[in-house]
């Protein structure tokens, strides 16, 4: 029968053994699971950046193409101004020519184009209000592109990792001396201060 020490050594021993294995059990799953969170972490990360990169390139092209279509909307009025202008001009000297032949009084040929050039200008006024409420449409796009991307790119969230359990070190020891003195105790090898003794 080996000794009352002797056992409470192999005892604690395997304990220890046990405490030790314990730790490094707990210590490869809390390695694993941060891995994992940090590559979900990362995978989010990369998905963000690509949505972004492309909300940001459909928004540069929209607003792009809503500034070509505004500056060749402006370049066509103008075009429409100057005929306008030519044409007032034409009519105005083919007027005086016609005046000239027929005779007709120098102030009914400047009643008859003032009344003309009234025409032209109006004309050009609801050609330049038209032209402002297709620029404040063409602004109004860019806001409603300005959203789009903000939602677009927001719309995913930097991913929250969990919490890792960390690893208990004191559990496995405090069991160690636990299971060390509970051997040494029943094995006689500790006495144990607090167990009543028998008088003498």
């Amino acid at each position: 029968m080996c000794e009352p020490l002797t056992l409470t050594a192999v005892s604690t021993g395997i304990a220890a053994m046990g405490a030790g294995a314990s730790i490094y059990g707990q210590t490869q799953q809390n390695e694993a699971a941060q891995q994992v969170e940090n590559q979900r972490a990362e995978a989010v990360d990369e998905q963000i950046t690509e949505t972004r990169k492309r909300a940001t390139s459909d928004y540069l092209n929209k607003v792009q193409d809503e500034m070509l279509q505004e500056a060749q909307e402006k370049q066509a009025l103008a075009e429409k101004e100057r005929d306008l202008d030519r044409n007032e001009r034409s009519a105005g000297a083919t007027a005086t020519v016609a005046a000239a032949e027929s005779g007709v009084a120098g102030q009914s040929l400047a009643a008859i184009q003032q009344d003309y050039r009234y025409q032209i200008e109006q004309a050009k006024g609801r050609l330049g209000l038209n032209q402002e409420k297709a620029n404040y449409q063409h602004a109004r796009a860019v806001q409603a592109y300005r959203t789009e991307y903000d939602n677009r790119a927001n719309s995913i969230t930097p991913y929250q990792k969990n919490p890792v359990k960390p690893v208990d070190y004191f559990g496995p020891i405090f069991s160690l001396a636990q299971a060390g003195l509970d051997t040494g105790v029943r094995t006689g090898a500790f006495i144990n201060p607090l167990t009543p003794s028998a008088p003498k």
